[in-house]
């Protein structure tokens, strides 16, 4: 059978056929797939991402003289434990995180139950989370060889195999898990799975709420080919039932669940990393201008308010389905959550990096920008931590020498992160789309 014969029967062999194993999957992208060729890459990129996650353990505190922070694999280790001696979250205390948060604590938990050691949990907890990159990382490598070829899907691969700051915070923190669901939410739609985008989308939220900040961009690029009101009907038949069994039980013992599911955080105080405590820094210490941290937060959320809208405009105006601009919108959409309120966690850079990799791997002038990106975000934590800031306060008083070296470095961070959007992003290009779809 000659090559052109071959690839005809390939393609063939895809149509009509269920989803059963990955390159099958790809196979509604490609006519032809290259199967060495592809799981040579994943080889290589699994294996590069645990090297990468080795030597982040090993060289933060003997390079760097940090530290690898525990406190939050402790936190969950103690709600574990609170859980199998009866105490219920959302019914007998207050609990921040969504339900599924117990997903990978009680799987690590076994081990240390058997073990009857809680650094058992640690470890069980941190290589769940590194199985949990892997699939993200999968989901980075699919998803690129759907908007790219082969040989930049493995660049995307790279790039996100050698993040060493969201590494960090895989190996410290919990949002690996909701990541990974969020990133299989997006390959699924792109792939052109709806419904199963919806559940994982449905799945993510109830895992750490940010993947619904994808939901509505989701509805407006999978209502191309059908109508919007058919794809929130479509969505809603996923949700309504989650909602149904994963929280409206929980209401017959109080409200407080509520605040776990649509935390507004209005009684927290502002953290000192957020972008508002920077502008507001600059304006009121710096500048001498009279204004408040609630005045600069309320411009805040009027900016974050019309970006939003401006964002699914933009998706709503182009009549054709395009993975490549689904991802940039609901890259900069999250990005605008996170940095337009009062409180942030160093670990939500782990939500967009995946977006950043996929979306920076046909340009080095992008990749580089992602790598400055990774580099502040890891001079800021775990490096700065509690010699420059904590989370409330710089740790310097106002307008002395080290004060103005932790201000001017939360800028020099988020003017790299902009910079890096808005060359992934490329505005330009998009006003460009729509303005020709409308003329």
């Amino acid at each position: 059978m000659g090559k052109r014969e071959k690839k005809s029967a390939i393609s063939s062999s895809v149509k009509g056929k269920k989803i059963s194993e990955p390159f099958v999957f790809l196979g509604q992208a490609f006519d032809f797939i290259d199967r060495q060729t592809v799981k040579r890459h994943l080889s290589y990129l699994i294996l590069l991402s645990i090297a990468t996650k080795l030597l982040v353990l090993i060289a933060t505190p003997s390079v760097f003289h940090s530290f690898i922070d525990l406190f939050d694999i402790n936190f969950y280790l103690d709600h574990g434990i609170m859980l199998i001696q009866g105490q219920l979250p959302y019914i007998n205390y207050f609990f921040d995180y969504p339900i599924l948060i117990f997903v990978p604590i009680l799987l690590a938990l076994a081990p240390a139950i058997l073990f009857q050691n809680g650094v058992a949990f640690v470890y069980s907890f941190q290589l769940l989370m590194v199985l949990c990159d892997i699939v993200t990382l999968l989901c980075v490598y699919f998803i690129s060889l759907k908007i790219w070829d082969k040989k930049t899907a493995f660049y995307a691969g790279f790039i996100y195999a050698t993040a060493f700051s969201a590494a960090y915070f895989v190996l410290t923190k919990y949002d690996a898990f909701p990541t990974c669901i969020f990133m299989v939410a997006l390959l699924l739609t792109v792939y052109g799975l709806k419904m199963k985008g919806y559940i994982a989308t449905a799945a993510g939220f109830f895992a750490k709420i940010f993947p619904v900040i994808a939901l509505p961009f989701i509805i407006l690029y999978n209502s191309k080919d059908t109508s919007i009101k058919e794809e929130i009907y479509n969505s809603l038949k996923v949700f309504i039932p989650l909602i149904v069994i994963l929280i409206l039980p929980f209401l017959f013992f109080g409200q407080n669940i509520l605040n776990t599911y649509f935390p507004v955080r209005t009684g927290m105080d502002y953290y000192s990393n957020t972008v508002t405590f920077t502008i507001y820094s600059w304006l009121h210490d710096v500048f001498g201008i009279g204004i408040s941290l609630d005045s600069v937060l309320t411009i805040m959320f009027v900016f974050l308010a019309a970006s939003f809208l401006t964002l699914m405009y933009t998706v709503y105006a182009c009549r054709q389905k395009n993975s490549q601009l689904l991802l940039k919108l609901v890259l900069c959409a999250i990005v605008l959550v996170i940095f337009c309120v009062k409180v942030r966690s160093p670990q939500y850079l782990v939500w967009f990096t995946p977006l950043l990799c996929i979306l920076a791997a046909d340009d080095l002038r992008k990749i580089i920008l992602v790598y400055i990106v990774q580099l502040m975000a890891f001079i800021e934590f775990p490096l700065m931590f509690g010699a420059f800031y904590t989370s409330t306060q710089y740790t310097d008083p106002a307008l002395s020498p080290g004060w103005f070296i932790t201000l001017i470095m939360f800028t020099l961070e988020y003017l790299a992160l902009f910079v890096c959007l808005y060359v992934i992003v490329n505005p330009k290009e998009i006003f460009r789309q729509v303005r020709s779809v409308q003329s």
